[in-house]
């Protein structure tokens, strides 16, 4: 490329030339010079100028793409829809600026000039190469998103980073030869399309005096202000409609990559509003419309439901089913489906909860919250005329289950907790359950669910229940060492195992007694692990080590057969086996991303999530991948045991195919 002619009033700084001030805009200062620019030789500075204007106007027609799965809702959503899209628009493009800049201000800097001897001329190719390949890279990296988004329904990140950058990553996506083919004809033709801007910026005066035009101070200041309000609407528009629950807003805001999300929760509650805390894992996954179930569900009309016990205990982690710790539970697994590598479908109660009653990935949550979407599973119970009664030492209201599994169950039938200690709370509560069983309508079939929140931090027992000695006696958080005291504090947490264990002993014992075992399907679970710095961590949601995400599950089937599973299970596979046995006739694919525990398939993968990451886990490695474009470099690669690996190649190589179908199981019930 040839160099643009220079003049004794060129300088060496790009934003500031001789005579004028710093805080003068040169456009301003020269009027006459810009009339008579046709005749003069273009400054480098107004080359760039001029480039980048015209590279943002070229870069909006890219990203206009990114509204074309967007229903139209009028004249006002298309109003916000173009205040989102100049606003991110310019913010995608400022990288390249500040770097062109940054180029610029080193190469002309006296220090550079002197050492390295490089001529003006060279100078200015090198800026205007980097200011093409910028560009170049930013066009590309737009169309590579909308690809994205459109086939998987969320924007480049940890996934879909590894893949690409991995051997036959493209290919494993669906793609080929012609894919890559495809992809290096359209970086050329950007590449093209940014040589051709910079040649209409620099040799074509028309458009070089029109752009020199738009440099005046009062077309600067028209323009700013225009981008501060479309900014302000941008991010106003997002909070009122979060707090109004507008989705074709949120929806708007979800297709532009890196929309930083604005709400007004705590100005909302100081005016007195009641606001519903509305969480956001990730705003690209935070709103879209659901298809779920694929399918409508059809039943067997001749199958008779029968009764459920549900109960689910708050932090057990699998090796607390133990004939010691958990003897009772340990002696229905005998004689029941006993699970021995299950893992939950989040490191915390929200996601660990959402798979189990929905049977999909964790990200599914923010959608399903949403729109107040219950599970099949609970539809299904609901249909089949079950009386249920429901109970929980926590809250339904916090994780927002009376939102999501439990939506269309009237709150009079939800049973919340209060008392401490939390042993004697679950202890009421299943004198309620087994009062609740005992007046029911004996005509229909009935539901009962429990979340125990004894091992929950303090991990709360009574004086039976203690079997480990010594432990702590309370836990202090500002006086604790947990190089000191983690055993005791273990010795608790067992305690308080041994207290679910207890209640679970209270709920089989009636159930015996009462002849409905025969026809009643018992479920013991937790919601997620524990785990006591094996790996370096205390507690839960903080990693997806085996310790917070390996949970048991004790499945009491009547006329099933007593047997041991010690292949990988998980709760995502808890709908797709319990459906069934009420008569569902729909393919698991219909409404769940899980397997029916008691068919032939044999789950190879699972998946675990937290608020803003998912861990793929096989037989011999556990990847985390974040699910937000901010995060998308902040992926880890182990063993399946939490042994990190220093090289992961063998890992992304291997498991192109099951990373596809990941992603693929992300979209499955989007719309």
């Amino acid at each position: 490329m040839s160099s643009a002619p220079t003049t004794n009033t060129d300088r060496s700084s790009l934003p500031v030339e001789e005579g004028v001030g710093p805080d003068r805009p040169i456009a301003a200062a020269h009027p006459a010079h810009h009339r008579k620019t046709s005749h003069a030789p273009p400054r480098p500075r107004d080359v760039l100028w001029g480039y980048f204007l015209l590279t943002y106007a070229v870069l909006l027609l890219n990203t206009r793409g990114f509204l074309k799965h967007l229903d139209d809702a009028g004249i006002a959503l298309t109003v916000y829809s173009v205040a989102v899209q100049v606003v991110y628009t310019l913010l995608y493009l400022s990288p390249v600026l500040v770097l062109v800049i940054a180029i610029h201000r080193v190469l002309h800097s006296r220090i550079v000039r002197q050492k390295v001897g490089i001529r003006k001329d060279n100078i200015h190719r090198i800026i205007y190469a980097s200011a093409i390949v910028g560009c170049t890279l930013l066009q590309c990296l737009i169309v590579a998103d909308k690809m994205v988004f459109g086939i998987f329904g969320f924007h480049l990140n940890g996934f879909v980073w590894n893949l690409v950058w991995t051997r036959g990553g493209i290919e494993s996506m669906g793609g080929g030869s012609g894919t890559t083919l495809f992809v290096v004809l359209i970086c050329a033709a950007f590449f093209l399309v940014q040589t051709g801007l910079l040649v209409l910026a620099w040799k074509v005066g028309v458009i070089r005096n029109a752009l020199l035009r738009v440099s005046r101070r009062r077309p600067i200041i028209v323009g700013v202000c225009f981008l501060l309000i479309a900014g302000l609407y941008a991010q106003l528009g997002y909070g009122i409609s979060t707090f109004q629950r507008f989705g074709p807003t949120l929806a708007v805001a979800n297709a532009f990559p890196g929309f930083v999300p604005t709400t007004f929760a705590r100005i909302a509650k100081s005016l007195g509003y009641k606001v519903e805390r509305t969480p956001t894992m990730s705003v690209e996954q935070d709103v879209f419309s659901l298809r779920y179930p694929l399918h409508k569900i059809r039943r067997e009309p001749s199958a008779k439901p029968p009764n459920i016990v549900w109960l689910v205990s708050e932090s057990l982690r699998a090796d607390m089913l133990d004939p010691d710790i958990m003897p009772v539970t340990w002696e229905l697994s005998e004689r029941s489906s006993r699970f021995e590598r299950h893992y939950s479908g989040g490191n915390g109660t929200r996601m660990g909860m959402f798979s189990m009653f929905y049977g999909l990935y964790g990200p599914y949550w923010f959608p399903f919250l949403a729109e107040r979407r219950g599970p099949v599973l609970i539809d299904t119970m609901i249909d089949l005329d079950y009386e249920m009664d429901l109970f929980t030492s926590a809250m339904f209201s916090y994780p927002e289950f009376d939102k999501t599994l439990f939506s269309r169950i009237p709150s009079e039938q939800l049973h919340e907790g209060g008392m401490k200690p939390a042993w004697r709370q679950d202890q009421r509560h299943i004198d309620s359950i087994l009062r609740f069983i005992d007046q029911r309508d004996e005509s229909r079939p009935f539901m009962t669910f429990m979340f125990f929140e004894s091992p929950h931090a303090n991990y709360s027992f009574s004086k039976n229940a203690i079997i480990q000695r010594p432990f702590a006696e309370d836990l202090n958080y500002m006086s604790m060492n947990l190089d000191r005291d983690i055993s005791l504090i273990k010795n608790r947490y067992i305690n308080s195992c041994r207290q679910v264990d207890i209640s679970i002993g209270r709920v089989l014992e009636y159930l015996r007694e009462h002849e409905l075992l025969e026809s009643t399907i018992v479920i013991i679970t937790g919601d997620h692990g524990e785990e006591f710095m094996e790996k370096g961590r205390w507690g839960h949601n903080s990693e997806f080590t085996e310790e917070q995400t390996l949970v048991p599950l004790v499945l009491w089937v009547p006329g099933k057969q007593p047997r041991v599973v010690t292949r990988m299970t998980s709760h995502l596979d808890i709908p797709a086996t319990i459906l069934p046995l009420l008569g569902v006739l729909n393919p698991a694919e219909d409404h769940s991303l899980g397997f029916d525990l008691f068919g032939p398939e044999v789950r190879e993968f699972t998946v675990i999530s937290a608020w803003n990451h998912v861990a793929y886990v096989d037989n011999d490695f556990k990847a985390t991948f974040p699910t937000s474009s901010f995060t998308m470099f902040q992926q880890t690669v182990t063993t399946r045991d939490d042994v990190r690996l220093t090289d992961s190649d063998s890992f992304y190589e291997t498991r192109q195919q099951n990373i596809v179908e990941v992603m693929r199981g992300l979209k499955t019930f989007r719309k």
